[in-house]
């Protein structure tokens, strides 16, 4: 254990400027950019006059280098700073010099010519000369060490310091700060659909040392450079983090430069107030159209989509993800027409066996493909698709349910933006939707004339999505089986049926209910079992 005397020794004289400062490892070449900063909070003028400035190497006793002396004429008065460093430093050191510092576990230290003397240590130091009270943290490349508040002197390296921005000329800590946190900026939702209210979201915080009062500071929210929306924040005390969020409206379609702006009388810090990030109102220039997440035939998982922008374009700029966002680069390098359709296959050599005929120039292979779910959650949805530019920003999002799918159907968009099942096995990759042709009721049982045992094809048409289920009853009014109990069906679909049911006349009854009715719609189809021969 150092006895107090000796970490008194190692710590920052009263009265004295102190090391505010080191950064020791910059980004890229040291050469020219490495820097230690004197501050002084004494209450008179210091003479840095015989002051030495050591580097240690903390891998031995007593391996101390001098790196600078202070002159007769350099001076620190109250809340000043002097800075010593590469020439490469803006703005340029008070006294230009190469330290040739060490990344850790190492330490520099100022000797005063009365023999006071402080210690800065960082790393996993092994002798006590080399730090005081405890060593700071090693910090990683292109960071200072940093004492925050400037004058902090708890009698610790460990607590007086750590990892910053390097601010070499400029205050660790202002008094009066308000900052944008950096990867907080985003929409909500984040693809809003043109017309639609939407939310700017974002987290500031206070960094500087005094209290924020509400009100204070005003977040304004740009589209490229027109302004979008402004909104006062609440009261942030010092240190502290507050979300905040701007309403506007979702207008003109396209991808922007979302901006969010800070505006605060007497802030200290302006560099920390603005914050980008690419966003986009409306869809983008790929359209998703057809989903297949349950496939049955071994061509795997694969999604449609369509070049919706009226000019060519060049898929490898996108990715494919999942609800959870982990995204899949497009690896094929494949330039879609206007209008043309494109498949993205998780295993494109077994999309093709299975449907050979398709055109192998539009069939695009997905790096790290994320599994889509078979099955929906409590909120009646099984998996989201999205679609994204290589820089992050949405094209495309589609949520889909699996609800009343049979494996191997897929979802596809129809006429007016309304996703539904597929019409046949398979999908029709590359294609757009196969016409059904008209239903006679609302109900059909198809073949109407059953040979006992056969499966049977259950297809309905009703107006709207719903809750349905199919009965069969006997010609006394019976209740003889369920052909399916209720489930949640598109307006037009279909559903396999195992129809075991002894030779006669039978009645399926279909009962629909919409979200929201409380009397359902139900339609009757006759039918008739035969004994096999």
């Amino acid at each position: 254990m150092l006895s107090l005397a000796l970490v008194a020794a190692l710590c920052a004289p009263a009265e004295r400027p102190v090391i505010a400062e080191v950064l020791y490892d910059p980004a890229g070449d040291d050469t020219g950019n490495e820097f230690v900063e004197l501050y002084s909070s004494a209450s008179a003028p210091v003479s840095l006059a015989g002051l030495r400035l050591e580097a240690g190497d903390g891998s031995g006793p007593g391996r101390w280098t001098l790196r600078w002396t202070g002159g007769t004429g350099d001076t620190l008065r109250r809340g000043e700073r002097f800075l010593i460093g590469g020439a490469k430093l803006v703005p340029a050191p008070d006294a230009i010099i190469t330290l040739d510092l060490q990344n850790g576990p190492d330490a520099v230290r100022l000797v005063w010519p009365h023999g006071a003397i402080e210690v800065l240590g960082w790393g996993a130091l092994e002798f006590g000369e080399y730090f005081c009270g405890e060593a700071a943290a090693d910090v990683a490349s292109g960071f200072s060490l940093a004492r925050v508040p400037d004058d902090a002197g708890t009698g610790s390296n460990a607590t007086d310091f750590r990892a910053a921005s390097p601010s070499p000329g400029r205050a660790n800590q202002t008094r009066r700060n308000a900052a944008v946190v950096a990867g907080s900026l985003a929409l909500d939702p984040e693809q809003p659909e043109v017309g639609a209210p939407a939310l700017v979201r974002a987290r500031i915080h206070n960094a500087g040392r005094d209290p924020i009062e509400a009100g204070a500071v005003t977040c304004i929210a740009f589209r490229d450079d027109f302004e979008i929306g402004t909104a006062a924040a609440a009261a942030l005390a010092a240190g502290e983090t507050l979300a905040v969020q701007i309403s506007t409206v979702a207008a003109p379609e396209g991808r922007f430069e979302l901006r969010l702006v800070l505006s605060m009388a007497g802030d200290e810090a302006a560099a920390d107030d603005t914050l980008r990030a690419p966003a986009r109102f409306g869809p983008g220039s790929l359209e998703i159209t057809e989903i297949q997440f349950h496939p049955a035939s071994g061509e795997g998982e694969w999604v449609e989509v369509r070049n919706r922008s009226g000019v060519a374009l060049d898929l490898g700029g996108f990715t494919l993800a999942d609800r959870a966002d982990r995204g899949g680069a497009l690896l094929t390098a494949t330039v879609l027409m206007p209008e043309s359709l494109a498949v993205l296959a998780q295993d494109r050599a077994s999309l093709l066996a299975t449907f050979p005929s398709l055109d192998t120039a539009r069939v695009i292979a997905v790096q790290s493909w994320s599994a889509l779910n078979n099955s929906d959650d409590d909120a009646g949805i099984a998996d989201v698709v999205r679609l994204r530019e290589r820089d992050g920003v949405p094209v495309a999002r589609v949520e889909y349910s699996a609800a009343g799918l049979p494996a191997g159907f897929t979802r596809e968009l129809a006429g007016g933006g309304f996703w539904t099942a597929s019409s046949f096995a398979g999908g029709s990759p590359l294609a757009p939707p196969p016409v059904r042709p008209p239903l006679e009721s609302a109900l059909e049982i198809v073949p109407r004339r059953l040979r006992a045992g056969m499966p049977a094809r259950i297809e309905w048409s009703i107006p709207w999505p719903a809750r349905a289920s199919v009965t069969i009853y006997d010609l006394e009014g019976a209740r003889v089986t369920e052909a399916f109990t209720e489930l949640s069906v598109t307006p037009r679909g279909e559903r396999s049926w195992d129809a075991r049911l002894p030779p006669g006349l039978y009645v399926a009854v279909l009962s629909a209910k919409p979200a929201g009715a409380t009397v359902p719609l139900t339609a009757t189809r006759a039918f008739r079992v035969e004994g096999t021969r």
